[in-house]
């Protein structure tokens, strides 16, 4: 006979399973809390839309309490690395441990889109310099740096400038 369960048994398992049952840590939010979070959860959306804050520094708050968000900046950003950004379902902040787990996507992607690829087999120097510019300025949108560089117009939408294809193959 399969085993049944209330709506508030099922409710209390789902929120359980996500971490929501566990007191809020007492002491100021570290390192060791926030790893421990990522390890529950997996991954956190990146939506740049914020009503009250960008979505990915809720799942933290809403587990842990108060916290410093540069260490979920430390994590994703600095070595050792506890996150690394990718297109999960949608941009996200992932574990590193499912790295091996993404490979598979990343593989196939190279010849999605007109293949991110292409551009750094064609003009690795602008790829290069992409990357320059990333590193000296931080996070940067296509836009920012897209002085000089070709954008195919032979399609109303997705007429991405050269830029924003390096920026696509570097992500």
């Amino acid at each position: 006979m399969t085993p049944r369960i209330s709506a508030l048994q099922a409710r209390r398992i789902a929120l359980g399973a996500q971490g929501f049952s566990r007191a809020r840590p007492s002491a100021t939010v570290s390192a060791a809390h926030l790893n421990a979070v990522v390890a529950r959860l997996g991954f956190f959306q990146i939506d740049s839309v914020n009503v009250a804050v960008r979505a990915h520094y809720m799942p933290l708050f809403s587990r842990l309490g108060a916290y410093d968000p540069e260490l979920l900046h430390r994590a994703a950003g600095r070595a050792p690395r506890r996150l690394f950004e990718y297109w999960a379902h949608e941009a996200a902040l992932v574990d590193v441990r499912l790295w091996p787990a993404f490979r598979w996507r990343m593989a196939e992607a190279s010849g999605l889109w007109g293949g991110p690829r292409r551009i750094a087999e064609e003009k690795p120097e602008l790829v290069e310099q992409v990357l320059a510019d990333v590193r000296a300025q931080g996070p940067v949108s296509a836009r920012q740096i897209e002085t000089d560089t070709e954008r195919s117009r032979d399609h109303w939408g997705w007429n991405w400038s050269e830029a924003k294809q390096a920026l696509e193959y570097l992500f």
